[in-house]
């Protein structure tokens, strides 16, 4: 049982990665007829879904480095797809949103995405809600147990 458990947990591993590559190849294809980069694509997708957000809330929400953050909200501002406002009661804070050209973006992207993920569910027979709720669970789980780790010690 010991060894089926450790090949089936290595063969997610290795699925989940091959997934992530695929569409980052994809997604880069995509992204790059709009003049932005891959890493730029998570932080459209997630002002798009939640507008008046802070780069602190987007970050910990898509578990994303700060200082990656930073450069890629330079060069979404630059381009003209994010506007930033001082948040109401907190001098400190600004609030980020889509501009109406990276409303239009957002929506492209959006489009691609469910086109992508819309073939792959559709033609390998795979439920996406399931799927998307089972690895959400594990995603969450093994957030907890990186921090339970840090905070003994080990990282």
């Amino acid at each position: 049982m010991e060894r089926s458990f450790f090949m089936a947990a290595r063969q997610i591993g290795k699925y989940i990665s091959i997934l992530n590559r695929q569409a980052q190849r994809y997604l880069h294809d995509v992204v790059s007829k709009y003049g932005i980069g891959y890493s730029s694509y998570f932080f459209v997708m997630y002002i798009g879904a939640n507008p008046k957000c802070s780069q602190r809330e987007m970050c910990e929400s898509i578990v994303m480095d700060e200082a990656m953050a930073t450069r890629e909200m330079r060069k979404l501002l630059k381009s003209g797809y994010i506007v930033r406002q001082r948040r109401a009661g907190d001098a400190k804070t600004y609030e980020i949103s889509l501009s109406e050209s990276g409303k239009e973006l957002y929506e492209k992207l959006k489009e691609k995405l469910l086109e992508w993920w819309g073939t792959l569910s559709a033609e390998s027979g795979v439920d996406p809600e399931l799927l998307t709720e089972q690895l959400g669970a594990m995603a969450r789980v093994a957030h907890e147990k990186l921090i339970e780790h840090k905070m003994e010690g080990n990282g």
